[in-house]
């Protein structure tokens, strides 16, 4: 009688294998493609857009030097379920509400002391968008330090299926900022002459 392999090495059960794997370690990779464009009229991109990525973090240290400013969106409406039955006099009735959600960022203007991002050169008054709840604490005369993202973001569309030209569009913001460390100090501003 012929000696036959386990099945653990047979070649297509080696193959079996090698095709699970890559496909197991295919799906583990992640979304990882650039954001398409957004617009902020009605108007919208042609398919197949992409936006540029700053993949860095930036280290931004800065005087306030106004009050800080928020914006907060409903993201999601309320919404509820209600019901009940009854018979004979007697009522039962139940019911649920979710209330709205909201979404915010704080708008800080900065003072640039310590920087390492291009958008925010030294000496130079700087709006960043936070994402750090604790921003709106923020005084005008305190030092902070922040870690942020540059985004891109682009002008509006014009037309439906407008060709998306990232070079034309281009704006970039400082976004998704957020406290390097909740440590503030403070520095007088300075005051008019009577």
């Amino acid at each position: 009688m012929p000696k036959r392999n386990p099945i653990f090495l047979t070649p297509l059960f080696i193959l079996g294998i090698g095709v699970l794997l890559v496909l197991g370690l295919s799906a583990c990779g992640g979304d990882n493609e650039a954001p398409r464009p957004e617009s902020d009229s009605s108007q919208y991109f042609s398919r197949g857009s992409e936006i540029p990525v700053d993949d860095n973090v930036y280290t931004i240290t800065g005087q306030v030097v106004s009050e800080v400013g928020s914006l907060t969106r409903q993201t999601q409406a309320s919404r509820g379920s209600i019901s009940g039955s009854g018979t004979a006099g007697f009522a039962y009735v139940s019911g649920t509400y979710y209330g709205p959600e909201f979404g915010g960022k704080g708008f800080i203007r900065l003072q640039i002391l310590e920087s390492d991002s291009f958008l925010a050169p030294w000496g130079e008054i700087v709006i960043l968008k936070s994402t750090d709840t604790k921003g709106v604490a923020l005084l005008p005369g305190d030092v902070v330090t922040f870690k942020c993202r540059h985004q891109y973001e682009a002008l509006a569309a014009v037309r439906n299926s407008e060709t998306f030209d990232a070079e034309k569009l281009e704006t970039w913001e400082i976004d998704y900022c957020r406290f390097f460390t909740p440590v503030i100090s403070q520095l007088k501003l300075p005051t008019e002459t009577p």
